[in-house]
């Protein structure tokens, strides 16, 4: 069993909304309310930016970061740069998890908050690895929301939700200790074209990124050039990336709850964004595959037969209707 102690809790982000990213009112005192409930003895740093109102918040420790800004990401067709937070996001959980001096660490976004603690049990409860592709001293558990088997209607490799990390602390600090994320350059020559990580295919999502350059470290062969860049061989090594250095589980399994933007009646719960999502029973196929034969699956089989029926039912009529779009643009 891991004690509260042992572990600290890094809430990283800002307390209150800015112009380009709302948030539930009081979602951040509400994060560490639910941290001192659900972990009490565990101790707590706030990692947010110099100016936010952190008065009255229980934390045990406050850093506030310089706001690095947001970062270019892409270009439209005139010439007009899009950003994205990715940056924000590296610096307060990269310098709040600096801080940690306990065993574990948990990487907590602050409009996010704890419904228990079930992670402490499955981070220790599955004790066997391979030696391919074994980057972490222990598993970090993660959360299944936007962890992707499918993104419009193809494969993906490498597409793990950045919300929630927990795990022993060397580990966590090093999947969060990347530097920041350059400005995408614009090339003058393709005047008239978007330009993005990926162009022209499907732009590689933000969490392939991160996670990519977290990987690097171990292995720099390791790429994803666009989102649908997931040929077999390297689906299978992001299948044994999972099951051998991460668990990976649904919100309510893990003691996760999500704000409201990410709630029951939003896209990312309804049941078509929830059929593309690699979920605890999908996991545990994997650490069967690639870490335990022996590992029992009990039901997990048959719900996974279910799902994918209902997946391939999904999948084709989205692809069907992708082939309408094109037909209809080009006549």
């Amino acid at each position: 069993m891991i004690k509260n102690s042992d572990i600290t809790v890094v809430v990283q982000g800002p307390v209150v909304a800015s112009p380009d990213r709302a948030m539930d009112e009081g979602i951040t005192e509400k994060c560490l309310t639910s941290v001192r409930h659900h972990l009490p003895g565990a101790h707590v740093i706030l990692s947010t930016w110099q100016g936010q109102p952190v008065e009255g918040l229980d934390y045990d420790e406050l850093l506030l970061n310089e706001d690095p800004g947001s970062n270019i990401t892409e270009y439209t067709a005139d010439g007009k740069p899009d950003a994205s937070n990715n940056n924000r996001q590296i610096v307060s959980s990269r310098e709040g998890l600096k801080r940690v001096k306990t065993p574990y660490a948990m990487k907590l976004r602050s409009d996010n908050y704890l419904v228990g603690d079930q992670f402490k049990f499955l981070q220790a409860s599955f004790p066997e690895r391979c030696e391919e592709d074994r980057f972490l001293s222990e598993r970090v558990v993660v959360n299944n929301t936007f962890t992707r088997a499918y993104a419009r209607s193809r494969r993906v490799a490498l597409h793990m939700c950045d919300f929630f990390y927990f795990g022993r602390t060397e580990d966590v600090r090093a999947l969060w200790g990347m530097s920041n994320l350059p400005d995408l350059a614009y090339d003058q020559t393709r005047n008239g074209q978007k330009q993005y990580w990926g162009a022209p295919h499907y732009k590689i999502d933000c969490t392939q990124k991160l996670l990519l350059v977290a990987l690097q470290q171990y292995d720099a062969s390791l790429n994803v050039e666009h989102l649908h860049d997931a040929p077999d061989d390297l689906i299978a090594r992001s299948e044994r990336i999972y099951a051998n250095n991460f668990v990976i589980g649904e919100p309510e399994l893990i003691g996760l709850g999500l704000c409201s933007k990410f709630g029951p009646q939003e896209r990312a719960n309804r049941l078509s964004g929830r059929l593309t999502y690699v979920n605890f029973d999908d996991w545990q196929v994997l650490y069967k595959t690639y870490c335990d034969a022996e590992f029992p699956l009990g039901m997990a089989p048959l719900r996974i037969r279910k799902r994918n029926f209902l997946r391939a039912f999904l999948l084709a009529a989205k692809l069907l209707e992708e082939a309408l779009k094109r037909l209809k643009k080009k006549a």
